[in-house]
């Protein structure tokens, strides 16, 4: 028996993978819902989003849509939507080929200039961070207009805080360090069109979890908390308010102070190690434009005269009417998070009308944490926890969705292999 703590995407997604392997295992979640950061509902007519707004379709996640029965109400984000950063009191669209960065005004031809000369610096470092790496290879203004702000708005995070072995394994391999980062852009690597499309639903991205928690419920406790772990020797007893359950594997999806606080009586080290991460709170302003704008959103150049990060374009992304979604706070701006809500919700409206012409009204303001991934992530290296446990969590695997989803497809072939 395997027992899962925590009903986010992750644990969902594990339990998903188990049942198709036929591996016995039940899925503990305190609250009354699953589905933990991804949460959505209809307000003012639309449908909002308070966690991620879209994900990208990875065969993973495609496999985890077709069992939540979920493909005849997927909304695909068109491939050919232009994304723009803010800067020098407008908008300006990011270029994603070579041809585009030739004709953009994003970067003085300076600026281009300092990116070609890209191939001759040094690659990259064991103690670099991502903003030192970007900055290093590509020049101030584009590190400042475009790079910084785009990495940094994955994680609501400072890019120089976060340290290039923990935010991009996954992009910069072996091979990656001895060759040129341009190299790929200049071949067309990031043309959007050939990259996996980007969805959500017809009632939110919430619709996912929702209908994997109905097709595995009879796996689901919901409204029960774990409390503590108790060794067994052979395998570890859950305790809940609702009774203990002895199981043989634990699998923990729970944010790091909630693992640190499992873990402690066990694994005191690794209980101290996963207090030290940091989690960068941001403030969510849903907006309600007069019109509709053409694009997937903005992320704000470093250096402007603006509180709000970035804004997504949801009224055009995903064909909701005039509803847009804007992004304070984080670790660049920690001091907004003290603000008053309905001075933020004015402030983002205020912004909002300042960068695109449109005027807009407040819908909701709410707020969330997001993993830093900054530099108390190497709190993580030699991290070690008691036998039989598995760390599932939003401090482990890569930001957004796929990386979740493959993460837990990966520990389910780990459980599962004799």
């Amino acid at each position: 028996m395997i027992g899962i703590i925590g009903g986010g995407i992750s644990g969902l997604t594990l339990s998903h993978a188990l049942e198709q392997a036929g591996r016995e295992h039940i899925l503990l979640e305190a609250s009354s819902r699953v589905g933990g950061v991804i949460r959505s509902r209809s307000l003012a007519g639309t449908v909002v989003d308070y966690g991620p707004q879209r994900t990208r379709v990875s065969q993973g996640v495609q496999e985890v849509v077709d069992f939540a029965g979920l493909s005849e109400e997927v909304i695909t984000v068109p491939a050919h939507l232009p994304l723009y950063v803010y800067r020098g009191s407008r908008l300006r669209s990011v270029p994603f080929s070579l041809p585009d960065l030739i004709r953009s005004d994003v970067l003085s031809w300076a600026g281009k200039f300092r990116v070609f000369l890209e191939p001759l610096t040094r690659p990259v470092r064991p103690d670099d961070t991502v903003g030192g790496l970007l900055a290093r290879k590509f020049g101030k203004e584009a590190y400042n207009t475009i790079l910084g702000p785009l990495f940094g708005g994955l994680y609501g995070s400072d890019p120089r805080q976060m340290f290039v072995r923990h935010a991009l394994t996954s992009l910069l391999d072996e091979r990656a360090t001895r060759e040129s980062l341009l190299a790929p852009f200049l071949k067309g690597a990031f043309n959007r069109r050939k990259a996996p499309p980007a969805i959500s639903f017809q009632d939110g991205m919430e619709a996912l979890p929702r209908r994997l928690g109905q097709r595995l419920a009879h796996r689901i406790r919901l409204g029960t908390c774990v409390s503590s772990l108790e060794s067994t020797g052979e395998g570890w007893q859950l305790n809940t308010a609702q009774g203990d359950v002895a199981v043989d594997q634990v699998v923990i999806t729970c944010e790091a102070a909630a693992t640190a606080q499992l873990l402690g009586p066990h694994s005191p080290g690794a209980a101290e190690r996963l207090e030290r991460l940091v989690y960068n709170d941001l403030v969510v302003v849903h907006l309600k434009g007069e019109q509709n704008l053409h694009g997937l959103g903005y992320q704000v150049s470093y250096g402007e005269a603006l509180r709000t990060r970035g804004v997504t374009w949801n009224a055009s992304a995903l064909a909701r009417p005039g509803l847009y979604t804007a992004f304070l706070g984080g670790a660049r701006d920690r001091e907004a998070l003290s603000l008053d809500d309905g001075y933020l919700g004015e402030l983002a409206a205020r912004e909002f009308r300042q960068a695109t012409g449109v005027k807009a009204t407040v819908v909701e303001v709410s707020r969330t944490r997001v993993p830093s991934w900054d530099r108390s992530w190497a709190a993580l290296d030699g991290l070690v926890v008691p036998p039989r446990i598995h760390l599932l969590t939003n401090f482990m695997s890569r930001v957004g969705i796929p990386g979740r989803v493959a993460a837990a497809r990966a520990l389910a072939t780990e459980l599962t292999t004799p």
